[in-house]
Formats: structure tokens, C-alpha cells, sequence
């Protein structure tokens, strides 16, 4: 026991010293990454760029051996060659360096430029009359960033950013920033970092050793409640490692570390509830630690039931246990409600969209949280049936809940009193599966569980996240009503300034010239790139009036605005400019301005309007600022506002009636639903309605979610990961053929149908792929034979031609592009995406290979501009006088249509594989049983099998594998029925002949003495002194006397021993013999400690209990050393319908070698008596259905129980 228990110890503490190896070599690591200081990472920076350099100047020399080659071959994807003969550019390996002044750029010598908002650090080469430029990508520096424009670093330069734009690249001449030199010692740029902790997205190796330092940290914790030698350690490890692990999680929590794991995006979801689950990161990890850690306590804790302590303080442990269970209910229920209402995951996993990592990982949480739900549950009502019985356990949690419920009805718990039921359910399940049902029945029962807890957080995450979405409705409605835009709010406090400063506004407003004084403000003073605003000046002079229809009412032009700022306008800061809300569908400001004229002072008004603020997709998305609430919006909604009762603006899948009527009276804000939406109605001031709407199909596939959370917990569950039984840990590890049979069915139908789902997907992908392609071919042939008529495609030839451009992208809802013959771009729809330098004027260079050189009548490719990506289709456009151009048309389009089409069919083929593997799991539960049955027919045949008892056959009719085996297994049986009954006659005989062996020993014991008594007599006699025969006659009489007594006590004792089984039974109290037992031994030792409960009746023979009992006292009474202090305890009492006496003496206790032997008849460790006393009782209590056991500790003494029932 102390080399097991060394053993152990050594283990513990060699896992625990892993642990913190790992601990430390992550913290090591992490230190070392992050704590660089500028210079250090200046130098790394240049070195990489240097390797860089040296492979572009490295491919470079390359050309020289393919000079002869037509088109070189250029391989980097962060890195572009262009060649020019003299100032023609023949070569260009991307397009996004296209620009008219690209030659001019590149031919004044600098190392390096900005082209297209991309810095190139410059590498030359000439090749004959051919001069080659390598520009090795260095940073992205757009004019603004929004959702769909974004700045990236060169990642193979080191900078492993989120967010580039916190490094900033400055020319040489400019202030700030550490030099950056090439590797011909010349130097480049200035870069300056800005970057914090957090910014940096670390390697998540890292993540590696914490995740080993955490499970090493459980496994030590599991081998010190192995090692504890009393309940009490236990209970002080259970308690000891709990606060260390909430002590641990509070310092992750509070100074973020590892900064490894807080760098992951489900760590930085916002702040949830506080405590230990402030992210979704943080929620996972505590409800991981939480059900590992119950799962480790429930299974290794080992309680003492007939603990005196634990007896008497069994109800404050039910109720403990109980209450417990409540405030972990509250935590789930908590996390639930917070998890969805203050981040923006989503549960619905069945649906899809918008489901990200994030939800992912929120799911299983949740699953992992129930598990440990039904841990905590199962565990204490495991406890409780060594403690109570089934009423006492019903009523006792019963009880304890309807307390709790009543706490809830009185304070602020999460839980409502209603919900306690679902405690007291789950509890009712497992009393009843525990109590009333065999182990293997219980495993059904914990399933049902697994089930109901499934339910239970798939209902309440769906209400949840439905009042969520009422929440969002509601704020997505309150943003649509106020009809503002903050960045362009933004925009008019810079300008504000200069309208009043700008002596060229001056002037233009004495001209007064208001078209000029118009596209001067909208051009010169405010950049309007990205917004669609239409802006009008309005010069107010006090002879100007204006006529309102229909009511005919005439204002002075001042009186006119003034009023109108008055009654609709908010002031934007302290500028001029004010937002006017008239909800009439679209955002507009009026900024008022006081001039003077020669007419005297006069007001100017500027109107900004907005129009359409998408003016399609595409382009469109990517020179947009705007961040409107349609993007940020997390459900598909619609809208409608209606002002007078008429529709003024809509937007959305569902078609709103012009009048609206059709929604009833509306007096006050209100949810309907009609036509499979929900509506949100909301009243406005001045007569408007605006209308929110959501499709019933976005929580139509919810309760579909309940597939996904059982499949979860049954991939948790098929490993014994969250489930326990009596049978120890090591059962976990086990596998049985069911389980085998079970994981390989499961483990083939998920197989199969995951390569068919996934073949599914692929192919369809591939069909709407091609039906896209040929869609928007198509519409290329449609714009081709549109422009074939024109004389020119030029603009710089024939301007007319941008105009014609822009009428069709407008009515086809695409851009347009044109370039010539070399590969240049000539016209397009939107100038503005080549002039802002978010693209090149180039052709793409694959397309130029297809369409010039090959001459493809089309050609299709995906392409990607900054954010978005785009089905890019090229063809020739030949005009009527000769003249050919290359059409292309980037079909954004095609990326929101064939992500839709693609996203449908993976949901239908996701569903089903869940459908289909939930259906696998009970198939595999029915057929693994199907099969198993015959085996375990025969298992429970075998472990009946009994030596010399009735052992039954077993009936099977089919021919196969286990039909032999049933064939052979009652063969068998005939084969155990023969020789059991020979070895029955065997025995017989072997006992009669050791009995006799035994009895003759005996008898032959007190022969020898009479003998030479009976012989020293005869020489008395011969002697003929008759004194001394006579007194010689009388000693040896009485030695004959007590040799033949002890000859019939042995007769008498085998004679009793033949005759246990005729026992007299009958009700008696045996309180009452134990008490009489008892007192005859007062005497015998020092001290007899009686500790009896009254009453206490059994069914048995009243004679052989007591000769139970007395022998049990007697060996007692005997075993005490004649030196010591004899103190021997009598305790009866009745602990859950047994009754269990206790003799326990401090005598010398009973070596270890011969314990095994003392229930053998004939054995004695005594110089006298027969062997026969214990074995005697063994019998008699065995007949009474009890049994007899016993503790025994050398020197220190010994302890033996007899338990019987107490209805036997």
C-alpha cells in the first residue's frame, strides 16, 4: 500500500511538473515574440525585404536566357514586372499598375513609388532594347477605408497585421519614421509603426503549450483525489482546486492572458454578463473547466456511507447537493440569455447565415454546459440512493426546489419559479432510473436526459434570440426614422469652415451663378467620391418668394428655408448646416450662409439630397464611405415608410401596398404578422409609419438546431466523456462490440454521405457556376451588339461615348470597361474607380493572352478588387468601320447570386447529413442491439451458470455464427450436468473421508492418555498395595471421565454441524439477543461499548443467531493479548432496509496470510477446539440471506460485519 501510494505521489508530482513546464515554455515564448524593441524589428523588416529584392533581382537576370522568348514568364504574387521598348509598354504581368503616367513613373529612377495607392520598392533590368521593371509590393494606402476597401501589408515583409494601416509608410523627406534602405545601400522610405498589443496576429503554436499546461493541470488534480487516503483530503483537494481554477481564470480574465488566446476573435466578442464569461471565449473556457472539473470530482470521489457524520448530516448534504444543482441551472441560464443579447452570435446553426466560429463555438458550449448540467445530477442522485430512500430522495429535492423556486419568485435569480421544474424533472428521471432500474437500463436514461437538456437550451436560445432580434428591429427602425448619415455629417464639419473662408464661394455667389457655385462646393471644397448626394446653392435675395402647392401658399424665398429649419432642423455641431427630417425616404441637409452681394447681404442656402445610395454593386460598394444600417443589420430585413398614408420609400424582399390601409389603425408601436412576415409597426411624428419586416423563414428551421445539439452531445457522449457509473474510470475506456458496432455504422453512414454532400455541393456549385457564365455572356453579346454600331469607343476621341456607357450601366445594373487593342483602358461606365487609383487601366493579362493573342471569341475568370470579388468576363468588340476593342464586364452580381444559390444547397445538404446522422445514431442504437441480443442471451446464460444448480439451455434457431455458438454453449451445459454430478459423488465421498479423517484424529486424541493410564494401573494392581490401587483407581477414573466428555463434545459438534439446515425460524427481536449476548461477556474483557437499536426484529432460527453472535463474541474475547486492555464494541443498527451488526475487538487481529482460510471448516489458528465455529455462522447467515464480513488490521484489531435484510 506505501510503495502504491509512493508511487502515486511521485506521479503527481512529475505531472505537475510538466504542467508547469509547459506553462512557463508559453510564457517564454510569448515574451520573446512580442518583447522586441523598434530596432530589432526595423532589422528584421529590412532583411526580408532584402531577401525579397535579391529573388526579384534573382528573376531578373533570368530574362536574360529568355530573351528569345516572345512573353516572359513571371512567378510572385506580391510582386509585378512590367517591360517598356522606349516609351511603349509591352509587358505588364498585373493589371493594377495601370496608369497613364506609369512610364513617367517608373523611368525617373526612383527605388520608390506610389502607383495606383500601392507602394513599389523599384528593381531594373535591361534585356536588348527591352527595359524591365520589378516592383516588389510594399504596402496598400487608399484614400479611406470602408467595408469593402481595406489596407494590406506585404505579409512575406513580416508585418503580420489585422489592420495595416497602423504601419505608415512616409517618403524619405518627409518627418517621423526609421529609415528603410534596399540592399544597395540606398535608401527607400520611412516606415513607422503604430501598432499595440493586440494588433499583431500572433503564431497560435503558442496556443499549444497552455492547452497542455490546462489538461495537465486536471489530470494532476485527478491523480490527488486517487492518492487521498480519507474522504476528508478529498473533500480538501475538491475545494483546494476549485478556488485555484476560478482564482486562475479571474487573473486570464483580468490582465488577458495568454495574449495568444485573447488575440483569437471568439475572446474580443464584447462584454457579456461579467465574471468569468465577459466573451464567448471566455464562456467556453470556464464551462469546459466547469464539466471536467465535475466529471473528475463525481467519478474519483470515494464516500464513506455508514460515516457516523455523513448519517447524521445527510439531509444538509441532499440539500447542498440540491441547491447546488440550482445555481448552476441559473448560470446556464444566464449564460444563454447574455450570450445572445449582448453579442451578435447566432444559435440558429440549422440555418447558416450569419453563423460564424463565434456561434460555432457559442453551440457546443452550451451542449458542454448541460452535459455538466446532467453530470452534477446524475452524480448526487447516485449519491443519494446509498443514503435514502426513494420517497425521502423524491421529497427531500422536491422540497429543496420549491424553495428555490420561491427565492426566485422573491429576488432577481436569472431563473424564473416556473423553470425550477426543469431541475426537478431531470432530478425525477434519474431517482426513478437509479432507484427502479438496472445498470444497463440507466444508460437509456441518460440519454433521455441528454435529450430533454438539448430541448431545454434550444427553446430557451431560440426565445432569446428572438427578443434579441425585436431589440435589433427596433434600433434598425430608429436609425431608418432619423434619415441621417453620419459620415457625411462628418464631412460637413470640414467643410463648414472653408464655405465661409473660400473667396472663390464669394465670388461665385456675387456672380450668381448657381450651377457653378454648385459643382464648385460638391467638387472643389467637399471630395463626394463615394457619397450620392446631389447638391444645390439657393442664393436668397428679399425679392425672391416661392408658391407652395396644392395649398397656394406664398413665402419670401428667407422666410421659406428659415421656417423650414426651424420646425424640421437639427443643428450638426456648431456649423451651418442642419439635418432636416421630413421622412420622406431619404437623407437631406440645408447649411444656411450670409454673403455679401452688391445688391446688399444676402442668405445662401445649400441643399444636400441624397439619392439612391446604391447605385448598384460593385464599383459602386467599393467607392461607397457609407456604413449604413442595412450592412450592419444581422437579420434580412424590409422596410417600408409611409407618410399621409402613403409609401414614400421601401426596400426589401417583401412588396408593401402603396396605401397603407392594409396594416389596420395604428395608434402605437406593435408587432403583426401577415404574409409569412413579422412586422414591426412603429408611428412616427408628423403622420409617418415606418415598417420593419422579417421573414418567418429566418427561425423556421430553429427547432432543427435540436439535431445538431444532440449529435454534438452524442459525439461527447460515445466516448463515456460526461456520463458515470459505479464501474470506475477505467469503464470509460473500455469498448464493448455494441459500441464498435455502433461507431462503425455511425462512423460509415458519416462517411458515405459526407463525400456525398460534398460531391453535391462541388457539382452544383459547378452548374451554377456555368448557368452564371452564360448569363452574363449573354448580357456581354447584348452590350456588344449595342456598341458595335458606334464609331468610335475613344473617350479621349469621342467624349460622347462615357456618356452612352453610364445610360447602360444604369439600366443593366453593371460596369462597362473598353480597352483597345494593346491592352489599354479607353472608356468606362465609372471613371472614377481609374482615377482614385482603386484599380488599373490595364487589361488583365490573362485576358489580353486569350482574347488578343489567341483570339477567344470570350474568356472567363474570377478577379478581385481590393474586398470584393467578381466574375470578370472579356470580349472582342469589333465596330462597323474595322475598329477593335476588348469589352469587359465585372459581374459583381454574380458573387451575391451564386453565394445564395450555393449557400441554399448547403443548407438543404447540411440539414439532411444532420437528419441522416441522428437517424444513423438510433439505427446503430437498434441494429448493434438487434445483433447483440443472442450474445447477450447467452452472456446472462453463462454468468448464471452454476455448479451443481439448474442450468437452463438456450433456444435459437437460426444457422449462423451465433447459432454455434448457442450450440456449443448446451452442449456444454449437458457436459456440466454430468460432470457435476460426478463431482458431486467425489465430494461426497472426499468430505465423508475427511470427516472421518477428522472425527478419528479427534478420538484418537484422548485414547492415547487412557491407554497408559489404563497401563499404569495394571502395574499398580501387580504391586498388590490396595491403598494405592484404590486411590490410583479413583485419579485415572477421572481422567477417563473428562477424555470421554471431550470425545462427546466432538461427536456432538459434527452432529450439529450435520444438522445446520434444519433451522426453526420465526419472528424475534434481535435487539433483544444481541443485548443478552452481550452481557454475558461484561465480565470477560475490561471494556463492552454496546451500542444497540431497539426493536430491531428479524426472520431466522433464534438458537443459531445466538450461537452466531456468541461465537463472534468469543473469538473476540480470545484474540485480546492477556496484557492488554481488552475493549470489544457491539453496534446494531438499520441503514436503508438492512441490518447490520458490529463486533469489533483490539485484539491482535488476523494475519493477512490465513484470511482467506477463516471460513474453512477445521481451521483453527487455537491450540484446541475444532475449526468448526465460524464456519458454522458463515452457514447460518448465508441460509438467512445475510452474508459476513470483516476488517482486520494486525496488532490493532479486528472488525466483523453481519448484514441481513430486514424483510427477509
Amino acid at each position: 500500500m506505501n510503495k502504491m501510494r509512493m508511487k502515486s505521489m511521485k506521479k503527481f508530482w512529475l505531472v505537475l511538473s510538466l504542467a508547469m513546464f509547459c506553462l512557463i515554455v508559453g510564457s517564454l515564448w510569448e515574451y520573446s515574440l512580442n518583447d522586441w524593441s523598434a530596432d530589432k524589428k526595423l532589422f528584421l523588416f529590412q532583411e526580408r525585404l532584402k531577401f525579397e529584392e535579391k529573388r526579384l533581382d534573382d528573376q531578373l537576370r533570368k530574362l536574360d536566357y529568355e530573351a528569345e522568348r516572345k512573353k516572359p514568364e513571371w512567378k510572385g504574387k506580391q510582386s509585378v514586372l512590367v517591360g517598356f521598348k522606349g516609351s511603349k509598354l509591352v509587358y505588364w504581368s498585373n493589371e493594377r499598375v495601370g496608369s497613364p503616367r506609369l512610364y513617367e513613373i517608373l523611368s525617373a529612377g526612383n527605388d520608390f513609388v506610389k502607383i495606383n495607392n500601392l507602394y513599389f520598392d523599384v528593381r531594373r533590368h535591361v534585356v536588348g532594347d527591352t527595359v524591365y521593371y520589378a516592383l516588389l509590393f510594399i504596402k496598400e494606402d487608399y484614400p479611406y477605408s470602408s467595408n469593402y476597401v481595406k489596407n494590406h501589408f506585404n505579409p512575406s515583409l513580416g508585418e503580420n497585421l489585422d489592420y495595416a494601416s497602423k504601419v505608415i509608410v512616409r517618403e524619405i523627406w518627409e518627418k517621423g519614421g526609421q529609415l528603410v534602405y534596399n540592399r544597395d545601400g540606398r535608401p527607400l522610405f520611412k516606415i513607422e509603426s503604430r501598432v499595440e498589443r493586440g494588433d499583431v496576429i500572433p503564431s497560435y503554436f503558442l496556443l499549444i503549450p497552455y492547452i497542455l499546461y490546462l489538461f495537465l493541470l486536471f489530470y494532476a488534480y485527478e491523480i490527488s483525489l486517487d492518492r487521498a487516503r480519507s474522504f476528508r483530503i478529498q473533500l480538501f483537494h475538491v475545494f483546494g482546486f476549485f478556488f485555484f481554477i476560478m482564482l486562475l481564470r479571474s487573473l486570464m480574465i483580468d490582465y488577458k492572458v495568454p495574449q495568444v488566446l485573447y488575440s483569437l476573435p471568439i475572446f474580443m466578442t464584447g462584454q457579456i454578463g461579467g465574471g468569468f464569461i465577459v466573451s464567448v471565449g471566455d464562456l467556453f473556457v470556464t464551462m469546459f473547466c466547469l464539466a471536467h472539473y465535475f466529471f473528475i470530482t463525481f467519478n474519483k470521489l470515494k464516500i464513506k456511507y455508514d460515516e457516523p457524520r455523513l448519517v447524521h448530516y445527510k439531509y444538509i448534504f441532499l440539500v447542498g447537493f440540491v441547491i447546488g444543482v440550482f445555481f448552476y441551472t441559473n448560470l446556464l441560464h444566464f449564460s444563454i440569455n447574455m450570450l445572445i443579447e449582448s453579442t451578435q452570435v447566432s444559435l440558429n446553426i440549422a440555418r447558416l447565415i450569419n453563423v460564424d466560429f463565434s456561434s460555432i463555438v457559442a453551440f457546443i458550449t452550451l451542449i458542454i454546459a448541460g452535459m455538466g448540467f446532467i453530470v452534477l445530477i446524475n452524480s448526487s442522485v447516485r449519491y443519494f440512493r446509498n443514503l435514502f430512500s426513494i420517497t425521502q430522495a423524491f421529497l427531500g429535492v422536491t422540497g429543496v426546489l420549491v424553495f428555490c423556486a420561491a427565492l426566485c419568485y422573491f429576488f432577481n435569480f436569472s431563473l424564473s419559479p416556473l423553470e425550477c421544474l426543469f431541475p426537478l424533472a431531470l432530478y425525477i428521471l434519474f431517482i426513478l432510473g437509479v432507484y427502479l432500474m438496472k445498470q444497463d437500463a440507466q444508460k437509456s436514461i441518460f440519454m433521455i436526459a441528454l435529450v430533454v437538456v438539448c430541448i431545454y437550451i434550444i427553446f430557451l436560445a431560440k426565445s432569446s434570440e428572438i427578443h434579441r432580434e425585436h431589440g435589433v428591429r427596433a434600433s434598425f427602425a430608429n436609425e431608418i426614422i432619423k434619415e441621417r448619415d453620419p459620415i457625411f455629417e462628418y464631412k460637413l464639419l470640414e467643410v463648414n469652415d472653408k464655405i465661409k473662408q473660400s473667396q472663390e464661394v464669394d465670388s461665385l455667389v456675387k456672380v450668381g451663378d448657381l450651377d457653378l457655385l454648385s459643382d464648385y462646393i460638391s467638387s472643389e471644397l467637399l471630395d463626394m467620391t463615394g457619397f450620392y448626394y446631389t447638391c444645390k446653392a439657393m442664393i436668397c435675395d428679399p425679392r425672391d418668394s416661392i408658391l407652395l402647392t396644392p395649398t397656394f401658399k406664398k413665402y419670401s424665398c428667407d422666410e421659406f428655408y428659415d421656417k423650414l429649419i426651424d420646425s424640421l432642423g437639427t443643428r450638426i455641431g456648431y456649423t451651418s448646416f442642419f439635418s432636416i427630417k421630413d421622412f420622406d425616404g431619404v437623407a437631406e441637409y440645408l447649411g444656411r450662409f450670409s454673403f455679401s452681394t452688391p445688391q446688399g447681404s444676402n442668405c445662401v442656402y445649400i441643399r444636400f439630397k441624397s439619392k439612391n445610395r446604391h447605385e448598384g454593386i460593385g464599383y459602386a460598394q467599393i467607392l461607397s464611405r457609407e456604413i449604413g444600417v442595412e450592412k450592419e443589420a444581422r437579420y434580412p430585413y424590409s422596410y417600408a415608410k409611409y407618410k399621409n398614408g402613403i409609401l414614400v420609400d421601401s426596400k426589401g424582399d417583401f412588396s408593401y401596398p402603396r396605401y397603407l390601409e392594409r396594416f389596420g389603425k395604428i395608434e402605437h408601436a406593435r408587432i403583426m404578422n401577415m404574409d409569412r412576415f413579422s412586422h414591426m409597426v412603429i408611428p412616427v411624428e408628423n403622420d409617418g409609419v415606418c415598417i420593419v419586416s422579417l421573414g418567418d423563414d429566418v427561425f423556421a428551421l430553429y427547432y432543427l438546431n435540436l439535431l445538431y445539439a444532440i449529435f454534438v452531445s452524442g459525439i461527447l457522449t460515445s466516448y463515456g466523456m460526461f456520463f458515470r457509473f459505479d464501474r470506475g474510470w477505467g469503464s470509460f475506456r473500455q469498448t464493448s462490440l455494441t459500441l464498435r458496432i455502433k461507431k462503425n455504422i455511425i462512423t460509415l453512414i458519416g462517411a458515405l454521405f459526407l463525400i456525398m454532400t460534398i460531391m453535391s455541393i462541388v457539382m452544383n456549385a459547378k452548374s451554377f457556376e456555368r448557368r452564371h457564365s452564360s448569363k452574363v455572356i449573354e448580357l456581354s453579346r447584348y452590350i456588344t451588339d449595342e456598341l458595335e454600331h458606334n464609331d468610335c469607343m475613344d473617350a479621349a476621341k469621342c467624349p460622347q461615348i462615357l456618356k452612352k456607357l453610364k445610360d447602360m450601366s444604369e439600366v443593366l445594373w453593371v460596369d462597362i470597361n473598353i480597352y483597345n487593342w494593346d491592352g489599354v483602358l479607353v472608356a468606362t461606365s465609372r471613371p472614377v474607380i481609374f482615377e482614385k487609383g482603386f484599380d488599373g487601366t490595364l487589361l488583365n493579362p490573362k485576358a489580353f493572352e486569350q482574347i488578343i493573342e489567341k483570339e477567344q471569341i470570350n474568356f472567363v475568370q474570377d478577379e478581385k478588387i481590393v474586398e470584393l470579388t467578381y466574375m470578370a468576363v472579356y470580349m472582342p468588340l469589333v465596330l462597323e468601320n474595322g475598329e477593335r476593342y476588348v469589352l469587359s464586364i465585372p459581374y459583381f452580381t454574380r458573387g451575391e447570386e451564386l453565394n445564395k444559390d450555393i449557400l441554399l444547397i448547403v443548407i438543404i445538404a447540411v440539414n439532411i447529413a444532420m437528419i441522416v446522422m441522428v437517424l444513423a445514431f438510433i439505427l446503430s442504437s437498434i441494429v448493434a442491439e438487434r445483433i447483440m441480443k443472442p450474445l447477450q442471451v447467452v452472456n446472462e446464460k453463462l454468468r448464471q451458470m452454476r455448479v451443481g444448480g439448474k442450468n437452463e439451455k438456450i433456444v435459437y434457431h437460426e444457422r449462423d455464427e451465433i447459432g454455434m455458438l448457442v450450440k456449443e454453449y448446451n452442449e456444454m451445459v449437458d457436459k456440466l450436468e454430468a460432470n457435476v454430478k460426478k463431482l458431486a459423488k467425489s465430494e461426497r465421498e472426499s468430505a465423508w473421508r475427511e470427516m472421518a479423517r477428522q472425527i478419528a484424529h479427534e478420538i484418537k486424541n484422548p485414547l492415547t492418555p487412557m491407554k497408559l493410564n489404563l497401563q499404569f494401573m495394571q502395574r499398580t494392581l501387580q504391586r498388590g498395595n490396595m491403598e494405592e490401587v484404590r486411590q490410583r483407581f479413583k485419579d485415572i477414573s477421572a481422567v477417563l471421565i473428562e477424555q470421554i466428555d471431550h470425545m462427546a463434545s466432538i461427536a456432538s459438534a459434527f452432529s450439529d454441524f450435520a444438522k445446520l439446515q434444519e433451522a426453526n425460524n420465526e419472528w424475534f427481536d434481535l435487539s433483544e439477543l444481541v443485548n443478552g449476548c452481550a452481557k454475558l461477556f461484561h465480565e470477560n474483557v475490561d471494556t463492552m461499548e454496546c451500542d444497540i437499536e431497539p426493536n430491531v426484529s428479524v426472520y431466522g432460527d433464534r438458537d443459531q443467531v445466538n450461537r452466531v453472535i456468541v461465537n463472534l463474541l468469543k473469538n473476540a474475547e480470545q484474540s485480546i493479548p492477556e496484557e492488554r486492555k481488552g475493549h470489544v464494541l457491539v453496534r446494531l443498527k438499520t441503514v436503508l432496509g438492512k441490518i447490520i451488526l458490529l463486533i469489533k475487538d483490539n485484539g491482535c487481529g488476523i494475519p493477512e496470510n490465513i484470511r482467506d482460510r477463516i471460513s474453512e471448516p477445521n481451521f483453527t489458528t487455537k491450540s484446541g477446539g475444532t475449526g468448526l465455529g465460524l464456519t458454522m455462522s458463515y452457514k447460518i447467515i448465508e441460509a438467512m440471506g445475510g452474508s459476513i464480513t470483516f476488517e482486520s488490521v494486525e496488532n490493532e484489531g479486528t472488525t466483523f460485519y453481519v448484514v441481513l435484510k430486514q424483510d427477509n
